[in-house]
């Protein structure tokens, strides 16, 4: 069997291109595997052709090579063509199991690539001290998202002992979030500019946090409303009810996961993939379960090293594996297009709605502006 020639183009650059492009390239080359970059203009070289889901030549390809096999790097389904693009590809790779769940109505040949970032980190030495450090990063979004369950269960845990907050996010672009952030009277925050030398930062983590949730807004109405007029289902006012979005996924897992860092995660799929209660970090949703997880990860700098490092084995388990597993979507038999299911949305469908979710509110809510004055007012 001649060796399978791989091309890898973008003209993005931003961390799906980075990790599911760039980054795939330098690995597949690590396995021995022949895998160009950036070249447009010859894909009847090559056996398997990987673009991003938004930056892609699917068309030209397949033109100059009826043969080849398309794969599609985090595709997207939030316009009518990406849409398109993401069914007429030969297989998808996401970064997640919540992602592959929604893509497999557009196209049945999904795999599940984790789009970890690559870093280099010794496992660092857990101790006792004070004050104790938690830590995040990635978007600000996820740290707004704090606002009804992590933050609460953060500013208790401040008024148990003296406690840290490094939020790692790109503020100088995004601004400083504010709703999410837990009240600087009981925890000290600090905001940390991300760069490509994070690491250094995050390394001083006692405790890693990966928030997912989206907050819900009058739970009780909303249960409520969403129940069908059944009395079998045996609903009830304690019901869970859990929104993340279609993109969640276990990347910001593993720089905690090199350093060794325990996490607390929430209920998100993925998450929980590696992420098992009591084992290898915690998982909560509520702010009396984040509370409790958190309690017990700062009681013991031993169940934290214990934790972190089952965490670490865990993900470099997956992390080895990654490069087999697109190897085999190269070249194995793939399944015919999705049936249409009765009574099931289909992706158009939604789309239909999406302007309704165009433009977020106004960051200068009343709350926002009471909690800076109230700041203000304490220097």
């Amino acid at each position: 069997m001649a060796p399978l020639r791989v091309v890898l183009n973008t003209r993005t650059d931003d961390a799906a291109a980075r990790l599911g492009i760039r980054g795939l390239a330098e690995r597949l080359r690590e396995h021995g595997v022949d895998a160009t970059t950036d070249d447009w203009n010859h894909y009847e070289a090559y056996d398997v052709a990987v673009f991003l889901g938004y930056d892609h030549d699917l068309d030209a390809a397949k033109t100059q090579n009826p043969s080849i096999r398309v794969a599609l790097v985090d595709p997207k389904v939030s316009r009518a063509d990406w849409a398109e693009a993401a069914r007429r590809a030969d297989f998808l790779m996401v970064g997640s199991v919540e992602q592959r769940d929604a893509f497999l109505r557009v196209n049945r040949n999904v795999v599940v690539y984790y789009m970890f970032p690559i870093v280099a980190a010794e496992p660092r030495q857990h101790e006792d001290r004070e004050p104790l450090v938690i830590g995040y990063h990635g978007n600000r979004v996820h740290l707004e998202t704090m606002v009804s369950n992590v933050r609460p269960a953060l500013e208790e845990l401040g008024r148990q002992r003296s406690v840290e907050f490094h939020a790692i996010y790109n503020h100088a672009t995004l601004g400083r979030a504010g709703i999410g952030m837990p009240d600087d009277g009981l925890v000290t925050v600090r905001h940390i500019q991300w760069t490509d030398g994070f690491m250094a930062d995050l390394r001083r983590a006692d405790i890693g946090i990966v928030p997912n949730e989206l907050p819900i807004r009058d739970r009780q109405r909303i249960l409520r409303e969403a129940a069908y007029d059944e009395p079998q289902f045996a609903y009830e006012p304690f019901d869970h009810l859990v929104r993340f979005k279609l993109s969640s996924n276990p990347g910001r897992l593993f720089p905690f996961a090199s350093l060794a860092i325990p996490v607390v995660a929430d209920f998100t799929p993925s998450s929980s993939q590696f992420v098992q209660d009591g084992v290898s970090g915690y998982v909560a949703s509520s702010a009396h379960g984040w509370l409790d997880a958190l309690e017990r990860l700062a009681a013991s700098a031993e169940h934290r090293a214990t934790l972190g490092q089952e965490l670490r084995r865990r993900m470099l388990s997956e992390y080895e594996r990654q490069v087999d597993v697109f190897l085999d979507w190269c070249t194995r038999p793939l399944s015919p297009s999705p049936v249409v299911l009765p009574n099931v949305p289909t992706v158009q469908d939604e789309l239909a709605f999406s302007d309704r979710y165009a433009a977020p509110s106004s960051p200068w809510t009343w709350r926002r502006v009471r909690t800076r004055a109230k700041r203000l007012l304490r220097r």
